[in-house]
């Protein structure tokens, strides 16, 4: 099974899948599905938008999640998979094409079973962008359980990290640029804003599994290089909202100073952090097949960044995040996924739906 991972790997990372532009991918993977004689739903997304869904029934248990989207690549170059080091390195290898690959592994592995395994295969898009496939996804009844395949480093992550993201515009007074004294900066007021904002009293608390509660500043553009005075500066800041805090006096804390400032703002994307029972039935089961595959004990971990799994949440499912691979690296030239960590995040599902058929 390694090899056809790999080579799966390497044919999905070499196909373009930015968020929204997904359709060779997903006609690669039909092809795929029709050549087991499987038959998979489209689930219509927004406009040639769809998700694919893989013996989907209402009283399933469970469901196994990938996303088959990317981020835009680097200078608008297409990804070049390559297999070296023990690894196959490219853009999606680990986010989340790695997720796609097991799941083809597994679709493979029970193609004869699935009429009676009470298990949904769903390949998602969008993921990287609003997250709309998830989000139609949990409009429909849901099996109890999920499992998101994201790069977890096989850690089996019961808590996620909420966000607040915030679009914002500081305005200041042009003038030639050696009247300063004329004039009023505004990358310099963006600069102000931005030491008050990290200076709030809840950037500072702590999770044990997710870190502290950050800020991130995802970009900050102003001036035009040329000798005046910028007039404007427009920014991006991105808010880590922990399970135990209450997100919506986070917002309050955040909008006050961007009123203080006279800034004006947007909320851009708002999603709420959550934790699972440790000793949910997923995170038990999914745990046991884990040591049984490796024969060490299962790592409980958290993940800092949104996923599907939010909106399986919001729609009654109960999800865990759980996958090959290192965040960190993940959306930069570094992206890759270890084969022998691949190989055995599949071998702990396989291990899992044996149990469940």
């Amino acid at each position: 099974m390694e090899e056809f991972l790999v080579e799966q790997l390497v044919q999905l990372v070499a196909i373009p899948s930015i968020s929204g532009e997904e359709g060779m991918i997903l006609g690669f993977l039909e092809d795929f599905l029709t050549g087991l004689g499987i038959q998979a739903l489209r689930q219509r997304v927004e406009n040639q938008w769809y998700n694919l869904l893989v013996n989907h029934r209402e009283e399933n248990r469970l469901i196994l999640t990938a996303h088959v989207d990317t981020i835009p690549p680097l200078n608008g170059l297409p990804p070049t998979p390559a297999v070296r080091e023990g690894a196959v390195w490219g853009l999606g290898s680990c986010d989340d094409k790695a997720g796609v690959a097991i799941l083809m592994g597994l679709l493979v592995r029970f193609v004869g079973e699935l009429e009676r395994l009470p298990v949904t295969f769903a390949f998602l898009v969008d993921e990287e962008d609003q997250g709309r496939g998830s989000e139609v996804l949990a409009k429909g009844r849901l099996p109890p359980w999920g499992i998101v395949l994201e790069p977890t480093e096989l850690k089996i992550c019961i808590c996620e990290a909420g966000s607040l993201e915030i679009e914002f515009t500081t305005r200041g007074k042009m003038a030639h640029g050696s009247e300063m004294e004329e004039g009023e900066n505004a990358i310099e007021k963006a600069l102000t804003l931005l030491k008050r904002l990290k200076s709030l009293p809840f950037l500072e608390e702590k999770d044990p599994l997710l870190g502290k509660s950050i800020m991130n500043i995802l970009y900050l553009s102003g001036g035009d290089g040329t000798l005046r005075i910028p007039h404007q500066c427009q920014g991006l800041v991105d808010f880590r909202i922990l399970p135990h805090q209450n997100i919506e006096n986070a917002a309050v804390e955040i909008t006050r100073i961007l009123e203080e400032e006279g800034t004006d703002y947007t909320f851009k994307d708002v999603s709420m952090p959550f934790r699972l029972d440790p000793k949910a039935w997923i995170i038990q089961a999914l745990g046991q097949a884990l040591e049984e595959t490796t024969g060490q004990k299962a790592t409980l971990g958290g993940m800092k960044s949104w996923t599907d799994a939010a909106h399986l949440l919001e729609g009654g499912t109960q999800p865990v995040t759980f996958g090959p691979g290192y965040l960190p690296t993940c959306h930069t030239p570094q992206e890759k996924v270890d084969i022998k960590e691949l190989t055995l995040a599949y071998q702990t599902l396989e291990r899992l739906l044996e149990d469940l058929s």
